[in-house]
């Protein structure tokens, strides 16, 4: 993993060593090498995001349950009008501008939210539960982001985010994102090449004792642990295989969390920017009092990681508009529930758009004159670019909303697994230890970077570069990674003078 070469250890990588070096030379040292450090430095973070991520992943169903109260209406009977519902709901909070209204439907409550300065940001809101059958108020507390987080999973959100120590914390969770798919991608390749390796070693030997070991070894494969290990090697199989098991959802977990991450997301915003890829908005004013190429943002965005609501103004509508422009939203085709944006200013439009839904592409959008009860503009999600599509559906996909109840349980098995995956890690360094000295485990050979840019010059040096790309697009994953080499280079350089 360094330029410093450990010659007592790795004396065998340069001397005589003719094995290709993508099945058990230097390009498998280094890989092995850098699996040892990442995962035994950023294991932890790993860890801790992966449990918050657990309770995380089931947050939605439990929100339901824990809050039934405040969600669900005494009948599914809709027998108050929206207007109504939002005067009564004014009576709790007079003080306060409304910011958005989700009418209830199908036995859900109305929520009326209303921008509150004394909240922690503008991406918290104040939302009064009203009964749409009998006009009751079933509920008042603080919802987190337009993807209706309330305060269980607001909380939940934040440990797995940040462990609630602001944008400092952001960077575990970041750090863990970073480094999930290639400490994955790195444990897939140690597994596919010693599982290729053992079998062809056991096809040159005719004894019998060989014999019986390469069936049992063939009988390991990527995804199954062969019977019969025992010990330090049936340890190392089970990790393995789990691993293997769960490397597709590790991967997406990986690059969905790191879209809207401090600084690797920056990076994605950036791209999207130039290349022309960002999420349309709708325009909240009506085209003769809007100046050309001016928008305001849509109501959208994502659940706690960074959405926001917007401190909205007062103006002139009355709580009939909210009806006319409900109704115009229906007319044009949206599926409800759906969120109306209120104007900001007079003359301003009313904005509805669908709330994400559970198997669904996602949400569409239209801009309403409540005068008229007109569609001024419609914005279908089919309309947005590819890379805006595929942002939605990977961070919807993140947060367990995409394919709800299934999508949250698979979630959970993935990071639940990824928990397994990380103690079996660990048993599998302390066993390594010398039982002598009772000291840690040693890392792998060191070296290997050198011995393989004597090999290959070339191949080396474009993997050097191209690793130096995505640590430029993946900051936090190209410093640790440049920490750990330096780290190593120490680490060598003491151990030359120790031994003299």
């Amino acid at each position: 993993m360094t330029t410093t070469t450990d010659h007592s250890r790795a004396g065998h990588l340069r001397r005589g060593d003719t094995r290709p070096p993508g099945v058990g030379g230097p390009v498998r040292q280094l890989v092995l090498r850098l699996h040892f450090y990442v995962g035994m430095l950023v294991g932890p973070f790993l860890l801790i995001a992966a449990v918050s991520g657990f309770f995380y992943a089931l947050a939605p169903t439990i929100e339901r349950v824990v809050y039934a109260d405040q969600l669900t209406a005494a009948s599914p009977a809709q027998t108050v009008p929206l207007a109504q519902q939002i005067t009564t709901a004014r009576t709790a909070h007079p003080e306060l501008p409304v910011s958005r209204i989700v009418p209830g439907n199908d036995g859900s409550t109305t929520r009326v939210l209303f921008s509150d300065g004394s909240l922690p940001s503008d991406s918290h809101s104040r939302v009064v539960f009203v009964d749409p059958s009998d006009g009751v108020i079933r509920g008042d507390t603080v919802q987190y982001g337009s993807g209706q987080a309330l305060p269980l999973r607001t909380w939940l959100s934040g440990v797995h985010r940040s462990l609630h120590l602001g944008e400092a914390g952001r960077l575990y969770s970041e750090l863990a994102a970073s480094w999930l798919a290639p400490l994955a991608l790195a444990g897939l390749y140690l597994w596919w090449g010693r599982t290729r390796r053992a079998g062809a070693s056991a096809a040159k030997s005719t004894s019998l004792r060989s014999t019986l070991l390469r069936s049992t070894l063939l009988r390991s494969t990527l995804l199954r642990s062969a019977p019969g290990l025992t010990g330090r090697a049936r340890r190392r199989s089970r990790h393995a295989v789990l691993g293997t098991w769960a490397l597709v959802g590790m991967l997406v977990l990986s690059a969905t969390g790191l879209t809207w991450s401090a600084h690797a997301g920056q990076r994605v915003a950036d791209l999207r920017g130039a290349m022309g890829w960002t999420t349309p908005t709708l325009s909240a004013q009506s085209p003769e009092n809007s100046p050309s190429g001016s928008s305001d943002q849509a109501a959208g965005g994502h659940d706690g990681h960074g959405s926001h609501n917007g401190a909205l103004g007062t103006a002139a509508w009355t709580p009939d508009d909210a009806g006319v422009a409900l109704t115009g939203a229906r007319t044009a085709g949206l599926t409800e529930p759906v969120q109306l944006v209120p104007p900001t200013g007079d003359g301003d439009l009313w904005r509805v758009q669908e709330v994400r839904r559970s198997w669904t592409p996602g949400p569409d959008a239209v801009s309403v004159d409540a005068a008229t009860g007109g569609v001024v503009q419609a914005l279908p999600f089919s309309d947005h670019p590819l890379a805006a599509r595929l942002t939605d559906w990977g961070i919807r996909l993140h947060m367990g909303f995409l394919f709800g109840l299934a999508n949250q349980l698979l979630l959970a098995a993935v990071a639940a697994a990824l928990v397994v995956v990380i103690v079996r890690g660990y048993v599998l360094w302390w066993t390594r230890r010398p039982t002598r000295t009772g000291g840690p485990a040693r890392p792998p050979v060191r070296g290997a970077l050198l011995d393989l840019l004597r090999r290959r010059p070339a191949g080396t040096l474009v993997g050097v570069a191209v690793v130096a790309v995505i640590g430029w697009a993946v900051p936090l994953l190209g410093i640790s990674l440049a920490a750990f080499l330096v780290l190593d280079a120490f680490l060598g350089l003491a151990a030359r003078r120790a031994r003299g």
